[in-house]
């Protein structure tokens, strides 16, 4: 891997997902009046920065070819059944282990309600889709875990994907609920506990990724799970104050960081799994 080309795809990332998702929270704290209009779709290329990075730049460094082999993680689909349940049922099933762990877990219990949950999940999962999932797993796991793994470890490139990932996020810290929590306002506690979240999730992810020969169609299906997962389980318990959301919050990243390293400890014992998501691209 040639490094300056990674750190211009992290480069081009950011600048024009800022670009757009910074201008866009600007105008919601001022003339939009922390309201949102029709005309904001106009600052939706912002969430599809790494996308659009990934693409000129396979475009400008291997051409049509290199751009079509990118697109074609999006088609990778032939994998085993096993790997679809993981992507699908995992985040969700960590919310639910959080929630029964946490302080809340006897007002769950008593008033839980499955049906609501159920009925609003097909549409919370497309609504996720576009906002997250679509405009950044190509970029992501297709463009940049490949060519990180290239000179790293599972580890390695977890870490820096997880670091990246977060503070891509950095205009949306003002946008409440887009990634930090909604109950919890910017401060250097919300970030960290933000930035161990993400950091989870992108080694859960690299594991996925070395399970599925590279897929980002997998990823999409993760990532989309992960936005939608708490919407759904919260439809189905009673509303949870303020300090039980943190409880939950905070258990959620302690049991995602468990399931992750075990994971990712497991799966970097085989060399395999570098060499082959690294020679798919």
């Amino acid at each position: 891997m040639n490094p300056p080309k990674i750190r211009s795809f992290f480069l081009l990332s950011y600048a024009i997902s800022w670009l757009f998702l910074g201008s866009f929270v600007l105008f919601w704290h001022t003339s939009m009046n922390q309201t949102l209009t029709w005309w904001s779709i106009i600052f939706l290329p912002g969430a599809y920065g790494p996308t659009i990075a990934a693409l000129i730049l396979a475009g400008r460094n291997g051409g049509w070819s290199a751009i079509r082999n990118l697109l074609s993680r999006l088609v990778l689909w032939r994998v085993k059944l096993r790997w679809y349940a993981f992507a699908l049922l995992t985040p969700p099933a960590i919310v639910a282990a959080a929630i029964l762990i946490s302080g809340f877990r006897v007002d769950a219990v008593q008033g839980l309600n499955v049906v609501p949950g159920l009925a609003i999940a097909p549409l919370a999962f497309l609504i996720a889709l576009p906002f997250g999932p679509l405009g950044e797993e190509l970029g992501w796991r297709g463009y940049a875990q490949p060519k990180l793994m290239e000179t790293n470890g599972l580890w390695k490139t977890s870490l820096i994907l997880g670091l990246v990932w977060t503070f891509w996020h950095f205009p949306m810290f003002w946008f409440p609920g887009a990634a930090i929590p909604s109950f919890l306002s910017p401060s250097p506690f919300s970030i960290g506990l933000y930035s161990a979240q993400i950091t989870a999730e992108a080694c859960l992810l690299t594991f996925l990724f070395t399970k599925t020969r590279g897929s980002a169609l997998l990823a999409i299906l993760y990532h989309a799970s992960f936005n939608s997962a708490e919407n759904i389980l919260f439809r189905m318990v009673p509303e949870p104050t303020e300090v039980q959301e943190l409880q939950i919050y905070v258990v959620n990243i302690i049991l995602s960081w468990i399931l992750a390293a075990t994971l990712l400890t497991i799966a970097s014992r085989s060399p395999s799994n570098n060499r082959v998501v690294a020679n798919t691209i």
